[in-house]
């Protein structure tokens, strides 16, 4: 029985289509990045972010990139957590956890009616 939905939010930059650990992309959206290789779906539920890898190969990635990474700062932190209130207001759900990084964010949903892609959506 589900309880709750672990939702990430990652912003440009974060964890690439291609990331030798793994990633929920199925294709890999510009050349540059290509070169590092086709995208690594994965799809089951396991956390990769600790997997070994060649991080030299995942940081020449990032270098590819169009634009610089995006880095939120506090103020940016500040406003995605608002924004979160509010959706959570809005939609009716409940948080029971939430973390919102300089790169990334994660919000623990108690289980709703509507599907984890849709609350992702509204959110």
């Amino acid at each position: 029985m589900i309880i709750a939905n672990h939702l990430i939010f990652s912003a440009y930059g974060f964890w690439l289509p291609n990331d030798p650990r793994g990633s929920w992309s199925d294709f890999v959206g510009s050349w540059e990045l290509y070169k590092f290789g086709p995208a690594t779906k994965v799809n089951d539920q396991r956390n990769y972010a600790k997997d070994t890898h060649n991080a030299a190969l995942r940081r020449a990635a990032k270098k590819s990139l169009k634009y610089p990474p995006v880095r939120f700062d506090e103020a940016q932190r500040n406003a995605i957590a608002q924004g979160f209130a509010r959706a959570c207001g809005d939609g009716h759900y409940v948080c029971l956890a939430c973390c919102i990084g300089h790169d990334h964010a994660h919000l623990v949903i108690e289980q709703h009616a509507r599907e984890p892609d849709v609350i992702v959506g509204h959110f």
